[in-house]
């Protein structure tokens, strides 16, 4: 019941994330609710002794210390952030006891992991407009450091298609020929849709918000597929 709630609820918010970049805050308070609803019937049915409600405290914190500085520094989107807290309530604790943290700390973990494929995608999809032919890095005085490190967390559009993402921050500044990086705009995520800079130059450089709701209910699968990462790392490395 628990597995097949979640996986209804994150189903829908992917399916809206992906569509308009933007999940409908009904869809967390069904989960919420939900999940409440169980908790409750489990707490009554099952019992809780207080040995497993400081268990699950204990290793709650460090997932709680996390959405925290998250929300915080705008590491994380607020659908993503209410995504998790969602599953905190829906899965307290795996079925088959698999995991040491609660379900929704290895999420964030496999998750994370997963999208460590967003800088490659990123650096092929500039390689594809070199390869094309054009000239990225006109006009920008970096060093090949700094524009390795570009390629990997932004790409470069054509100014008038880079409206076709919902949300982006700019990841350049100056004009040329002394135009400059920014890649502290790599370290938030996007929620708005910054005002492209007034050039007659052909591209532009940006960091898109991407959909990050597929990611966690991938991460999800994997936590009640494998368990917890943590403890996956633990048996390898004995």
């Amino acid at each position: 019941m628990r597995i097949t709630a979640s996986l209804i609820v994150l189903l829908i918010a992917t399916l809206q994330d992906i569509k308009d970049r933007e999940v409908d805050d009904i869809i967390w308070l069904i989960g919420l609710s939900l999940g409440g609803i169980l908790d409750i019937f489990s707490l009554f049915s099952v019992g809780l002794t207080a040995q497993k409600i400081v268990r699950y405290l204990r290793f709650s914190i460090p997932f709680l210390f996390i959405i925290l500085i998250s929300w915080r520094f705008r590491l994380m989107g607020g659908a993503d952030i209410l995504a998790f807290i969602t599953l905190a309530i829906i899965q307290p604790s795996h079925p088959l006891g698999k995991c040491m943290f609660p379900p929704a700390f290895c999420t964030m973990l496999y998750s994370n992991f997963l999208m460590l494929i967003l800088p490659f995608s990123f650096l092929m999809w500039n390689l594809s407009l070199i390869l094309k032919g054009n000239r990225i890095f006109d006009g920008f005085k970096e060093s090949s450091l700094r524009k390795i490190l570009a390629s990997l967390f932004a790409i470069a559009v054509q100014a008038e298609k880079a409206k076709k993402f919902k949300f982006f921050s700019i990841a350049q500044e100056g004009s040329s020929p002394e135009k400059k990086f920014k890649l502290v705009s790599v370290l938030s995520i996007p929620e708005t849709k910054e005002e492209l800079p007034k050039t007659k130059e052909h591209l532009v450089w940006i960091c898109p918000s991407v959909p990050m709701i597929p990611f966690i209910l991938a991460g999800y699968v994997l936590t009640m597929l494998i368990g917890d990462p943590v403890l996956l790392l633990i048996e390898i490395f004995k």
